[in-house]
């Protein structure tokens, strides 16, 4: 296999693709020819890192040939580079953004990701293999011609374009693409993104009607494997009931080992191929049984990987658990419960937590991975699993242009360090500045790390006479987004799960930004409770403060995306101060302002933004 320390600087520039190169994209292209396999490259937002990305792709298919991949962590940036790069890519994406052919045919609505596909004999099937329909001559299913067009692309070394899920699901899980050789070149956008993508792959959730749902409806095909469900879920309840309801509790190696020994009795490939009798002899009716044959399918499917879950999440004589089980339930009687309607009270999630082996397999050695926030390239390291030669950039971006205050009056807002009143004192600052800004005409973005301050700032930006654009009641994180950037609201507010980033607000849009609070995870977190005890508390602290980090990087940049952008971000809780300053790249510190009162905070903000 040939690594990328076989392309030159020429091959590099020659396949650039655009007339000019930026110092910074020049040095990033230096800094690739010179690697031997592969590099990390922390570039500014604004400054092309795409451009880059092609450049390696389209020199390493000219001088080696291979398959090539370009992957992205969300669809919208998949998009993006579809729309400016229309020529380049073949480019496949997940399973929900295509129509299921086999229920449109009769009117309904379902997408690829809905359908239970794997059960049906549908005649739009493509053959991955030949890309020949199921049944000659009708329509091919979207999905699976897309996926046999990117796997033809690979074999002619054409460049192909998808998502990180998209390519770790099927590298990983799916026959076809788990045998394949090591890619030429990968180039990874936002690689800070890769390690919780990756473990969000390998995270399964059972809840307890789901299972009553499936049991009974494997009774009539096969009792003894439906009483194998009916004990496996009481038995995950009863272990449950142990803890305190509406907290996430870790489960015990010995709890694991019970649940393991049950769910090894369940014959996975007997009950798909029973379920599929039952369909064909109409036993089960795919179009009106569409949901509960989903919800079998998703069982049938997902048992050998519970198992190897489960398996991984008990240590053994030679290693640590690699994975971790937890659970949640709410009592009868609770009335959050009753007022979300919801059908399950108990859920068991298995999280996959240790991939990063996986991830440096299914990569390869051959890879061009970037961010606009890297941070600490060694922790990065530790959690992709990608241990590269590093190489940070600065930015053509006017300094001048950005700001960013941490107010020297604000109180520290952590849970056991803020008095009673502190955070709604905080949220009404916000909304007060907010609208001190929107009397201007300037618009702002608030980022909030819990829904509950979500809603209480809403309430409070009410009071202030400040329209507030945000999500729930049927209308999405990116629906709120979209109203917003076409022009509706004074501000837009959301937790940093939805807003950190995927939300480019720049051109003035949303020139000023509030961060409330650095997003450290709970103490009684499963994932903070396995991590601890993994490493210790002292070895995780660098983890998490890296994470925190970085979420506050990218909120930092949600307004400034080119170098025409002014943009200002103010962080308001203390806990940002012990680490803010020292997580700015080098070319951003001249923005800090860390010595000033809130008030005069604002009143600069007020003076810039006139300018």
């Amino acid at each position: 296999m040939s690594n990328l320390h076989e392309l030159t600087l020429a091959d590099l520039k020659k396949h650039f693709p655009h007339p000019e190169l930026r110092d910074v994209q020049a040095g990033a292209l230096s800094a690739i020819a010179e690697s031997k396999t592969g590099v990390v490259l922390e570039v500014p937002t604004g400054e092309g890192k795409t451009a880059i990305g092609i450049a390696a792709l389209s020199a390493t298919a000219e001088k080696v040939g291979g398959r090539l991949f370009y992957v992205t962590p969300t669809k919208a940036l998949l998009e993006q580079l579809d729309r400016v790069y229309p020529e380049r890519f073949t480019v496949v994406y997940g399973r929900a953004e295509y129509p299921c052919l086999y229920y449109h045919d009769t009117g309904k609505d379902v997408n690829a990701r809905e359908s239970p596909c794997y059960l049906l004999k549908c005649p739009h099937r493509v053959s991955q293999e030949t890309g020949e329909t199921e049944e000659a001559g009708v329509v091919p299913c979207p999905y699976l011609l897309a996926k046999f067009e990117a796997r033809m692309a690979m074999e002619k070394s054409r460049l192909v374009a998808c998502t990180v899920a998209f390519y770790l699901t099927n590298r990983m899980l799916v026959a076809g693409w788990t045998q394949q050789e090591e890619p030429s070149c990968i180039v990874v956008d936002e690689i800070h993104q890769l390690p919780r993508i990756a473990r969000g792959i390998f995270e399964y959730t059972l809840s307890d009607w789901h299972l009553a749902r499936s049991a009974e409806l494997i009774s009539s095909l096969d009792q003894a494997q439906a009483d194998i469900i009916i004990r496996f879920r009481k038995s995950f309840m009863g272990i449950s009931l142990k803890r305190d309801p509406k907290t996430k509790s870790l489960f015990t190696a010995d709890e694991i080992t019970r649940l393991l020994e049950i769910m090894r009795e369940l014959d996975a490939e007997g009950l798909e191929a029973k379920i599929k009798q039952a369909v064909s002899d109409g036993r089960i009716d795919p179009q009106e049984d569409r949901t509960e044959l989903k919800l079998l399918e998703d069982l049938t499917r997902s048992i050998p990987r519970f198992i190897s879950s489960l398996s991984y999440s008990l240590p053994t004589g030679d290693r640590e658990p690699l994975n971790y089980v937890y659970s949640f339930y709410y009592k009868k009687d609770d009335p959050e419960f009753a007022d979300s309607r919801r059908k399950s009270r108990y859920y068991m999630t298995i999280r996959g937590y240790y991939v990063q082996p996986l991830i440096k397999r299914v990569m390869g050695s051959n890879v061009v991975a970037y961010s606009g926030t890297i941070g600490n390239p060694d922790i990065l390291a530790h959690e992709t699993g990608l241990r590269l030669p590093f190489c940070s950039f600065g930015s053509s971006f006017p300094v001048g242009n950005a700001r960013i205050f941490m107010p020297n009056n604000t109180p520290d807002l952590a849970a056991s360090k803020r008095a009673r009143d502190d955070l709604k004192d905080s949220l009404k600052l916000i909304a007060k500045a907010s609208k001190r800004f929107d009397s201007s005409g300037h618009r702002s973005l608030v980022v909030v790390i819990s829904d509950d301050e979500r809603q209480k700032f809403i309430e409070i930006a009410g009071r202030q006479g400040l329209e507030a654009i945000s999500y729930g009641n049927g209308i999405t994180a990116k629906e709120a987004a979209r109203r917003f950037v076409a022009g509706e609201g004074s501000v837009l507010v959301g937790t940093s799960a939805n807003y950190a980033e995927g939300i480019d607000l720049p051109k003035g849009i949303a020139p000023v930004i509030f961060f409330l609070r650095p997003g450290y995870q709970r103490p009684d977190d499963p994932e903070v409770q396995f991590e601890q005890s993994r490493f210790g508390k002292s070895r995780c602290w660098a983890l998490w403060q890296w994470r925190v980090m970085i979420e506050a990087l990218q909120v930092r940049g949600r307004n400034i995306r080119n170098a025409e952008d002014l943009g200002v971000c103010i962080f308001v809780s203390q806990g940002f101060r012990h680490f803010l300053y020292g997580s700015l790249p080098e070319w951003l510190r001249p923005s800090y302002r860390n010595e000033r009162p809130w008030e005069q905070c604002i009143r600069e903000v007020e003076e810039l933004l006139r300018k």
